[in-house]
């Protein structure tokens, strides 16, 4: 049998599955639309840090040599639970200033550090004078809880100095604005939701359409008597299934961008990581349907390959938290690169990260690779 009449008999097992269909693509407008009418925000417990200090006084207090912002900086490197100082920059004049700012945003551009504060020149001054002191804190705004917990983490840091200089200082904190935040104008639970959104809703649904193309298919056992090779069917049907995918991804692309879909980034990246996606879930589904026996197996396995994609996908769960080796699994599930994929385009405006595109890439490739092998030793009987 021609590889192109397998393709067209795809396509027709494909049409008469109206419920699935219907899911992969009725459900992917009605939750966009619910997410794009609604507005409003995995809790940050520790912050890595740069501070800047513009602070040129010195204090009588504890070391004559160094200034109260000295002091800060110290305890924010050696006595915080919450903080960790991953550098901290004096800056004498307005260029050094501009610098340090500039490496700063590209810090948390990179995602090397959560926030940097800074100390204005007269940090020592007014704590000496007992006047109101300001701290100023710029924080990436992609991460909505780190923006709620920031306020209150400061109170660690500041109590500590307060005990130090033995002092009674009153600070004032200000954030003039967020970096990477999702402007207000925009729709927010869209855009913060849409990386684990859209990666779950393409990843899922496609796992769900494929997972029964083997398994369920009543002519399958007669077509192996023909000269039909097992390979052209598994291509087939990864050929008619990527065209279904491709129209189901599109259709998801425009619909966000109905609702306000906000990207810093190409949208021709997002869309290829979308796409990309969606032919992990592919080649997921494929796998799932080789190795099943019956179509009860499959809807079971599918259930649990989601289940477990979906938990540690590091949406849920910090996976640097974790130790080594279940990091190393996460890093084998497809959506712990997705999705930091899609933020990174959308919120932050950069490229596509090689590492995690080549990675989603080869899970596609390995799952593929299982699903033939699998079915190449699938006992059918006719």
């Amino acid at each position: 049998m021609y590889l192109s009449g397998l393709i067209q008999k795809e396509f027709g097992r494909i049409k008469s599955d109206k419920r699935t269909l219907v899911l992969i693509f009725v459900i992917p407008i009605i939750l966009i639309i619910i997410f794009g009418l609604t507005s409003g925000g995995g809790p940050t417990e520790y912050f890595n840090a740069v501070i800047i200090t513009r602070d040129k006084e010195t204090c009588d207090c504890l070391n004559s040599t160094s200034g109260y912002d000295d002091i800060f900086i110290d305890i924010v490197d050696d006595d915080c639970e919450a903080w960790g100082l991953f550098e901290s920059f004096e800056t004498d004049d307005d260029d050094d200033f501009d610098k340090a700012y500039d490496k700063c945003i590209d810090l948390l551009k990179m995602e090397l550090i959560d926030v940097f504060l800074v100390l204005p020149d007269d940090f020592s001054e007014t704590i000496t004078n007992d006047t109101d002191t300001e701290i100023i804190y710029y924080i990436d705004g992609s991460d909505l809880e780190a923006v709620k917990a920031v306020k209150v983490a400061l109170q660690e840091p500041i109590g500590l100095f307060r005990l130090e200089i033995e002092k009674t200082v009153n600070f004032t904190t200000m954030v003039p604005y967020l970096e990477y935040e999702v402007p207000f104008w925009e729709t927010q639970v869209l855009n913060y939701a849409f990386a684990i959104i859209a990666s779950m809703l393409i990843l899922g649904l496609l796992m769900n359409l494929t997972a029964l193309s083997i398994v369920s298919e009543g002519p399958l056992p007669r077509m192996l008597l023909t000269p039909t090779a097992k390979n052209e069917i598994i291509l087939s049907k990864l050929i008619a299934n990527t065209i279904i995918m491709i129209l189901q991804v599109t259709e998801i692309f425009a619909m966000s961008a109905i609702f306000g879909l906000y990207c810093l980034g190409s949208l021709f990246d997002l869309y290829l990581v979308l796409l990309l996606t969606g032919f992990c879930g592919i080649c997921m589904g494929l796998f799932i349907s080789s190795v099943s026996k019956t179509e009860q197996v499959a809807n079971q396995l599918y259930m649990m390959f989601f289940i477990v994609v979906l938990m540690f996908s590091g949406a849920f769960i910090k996976i640097d938290s974790l130790p080594l080796t279940m990091q190393i699994i996460i890093n084998l599930l497809p959506l712990s690169h997705a999705i930091p994929l899609i933020l990174t385009i959308t919120l932050k405006g950069l490229p596509i990260d090689l590492a995690h595109f080549l990675s989603l890439g080869l899970i596609s490739i390995s799952f593929v690779i299982m699903a033939y092998i699998a079915f190449r030793f699938k006992k059918v009987e006719v």
